[in-house]
């Protein structure tokens, strides 16, 4: 694990845990939001990737790694309200910020209701869904409290019977993801399972409107699994001109674990064209 010091904050009434590998470098701030039930240090290929040239900062979401405070009403707006109070709280100023799946929603909703924040927003495969439609059935609504129970269950596993088990179910991820990965699944509070639901339920279209800085949606491939589809890029673009975006065969829903080198270049690109 990189020597990356853990550090606290206080804001929006959480004691917010998050890593940072540049303070006082004089970097450019980039901000990384992590996805549903991972913590900060699963973006740590990410960070060493980037902190030669940025401060990359990697907090813990409300309710997940070590980061402390009510879990009540958790949607993703309260957690967009959190990385604006994080972000005033440390003096960023106009950090880039890139999220993945809750984090990617976070992030849409960061830009969208604080546009003096962001300089630029990567949205790694958001749940982009619509809440009118996103009632599930009988047999859905049985999977998704299957899906809990599993989650649960797993939790409590001994840290090296869930790496084996993150080798076998992404056997295309790179190893140093797993052991982050892992240990985040020990360290998210039960308590927010069954928010999870919420997060699909934001309105993208009407936020995406609303931001005024560059974005960049990052989707996978749909045939393999998540969220963001060929269509939704094509509306995203028509919605916000401003937005590209990129698609990469053979990923899924971790685009930065399944295709790393290919997703670094072209948020490397993203970022370099807009400073």
């Amino acid at each position: 694990m990189p020597d990356w010091t853990p550090r606290m904050v206080s804001a929006n009434d959480l004691e917010i845990a998050y890593h940072r590998t540049g303070e006082n470098s004089g970097k450019p701030p980039l901000v990384l939001l992590h996805g549903y039930t991972d913590s900060g240090l699963c973006w740590t290929a990410v960070a060493r990737y980037f902190e030669s040239h940025y401060d990359v900062i990697m907090p813990d979401a409300r309710g997940h790694g070590q980061t402390y405070g009510p879990i009540e009403n958790v949607a993703v707006e309260l957690l967009a309200a959190d990385t604006a109070a994080f972000i005033r709280a440390l003096g960023l100023d106009q950090p880039a910020v890139l999220g993945h799946s809750m984090g990617g929603m976070q992030t849409l909703a960061l830009a969208a209701s604080y546009p003096d924040l962001v300089r630029a927003a990567v949205l790694e495969d958001p749940p982009f869904m619509d809440a009118e439609l996103f009632t599930p059935s009988p047999d859905e609504q049985a999977q998704l409290e299957q899906d809990a129970r599993d989650a649960l269950a797993f939790r409590v596993k001994p840290l090296e019977e869930r790496i084996a088990q993150g080798r076998t179910d992404n056997p295309g991820w790179p190893e140093d993801e797993l052991l982050p990965w892992a240990q985040s699944k020990a360290e998210y509070d039960p308590a927010i399972v069954p928010y999870r639901v919420a997060f699909r339920g934001y309105p993208w279209r009407d936020a995406l409107v609303k931001v005024q800085c560059p974005v960049l949606l990052v989707a996978p491939d749909i045939t393999i699994g998540g969220f963001v589809t060929e269509a939704m890029g094509a509306e995203a673009a028509r919605i916000n001109p401003r937005t590209a975006f990129a698609r990469f065969p053979g990923a899924g829903h971790s685009i930065h674990r399944d295709r790393f080198n290919e997703m670094m270049q072209r948020v490397s690109s993203f970022l370099a064209a807009n400073p």
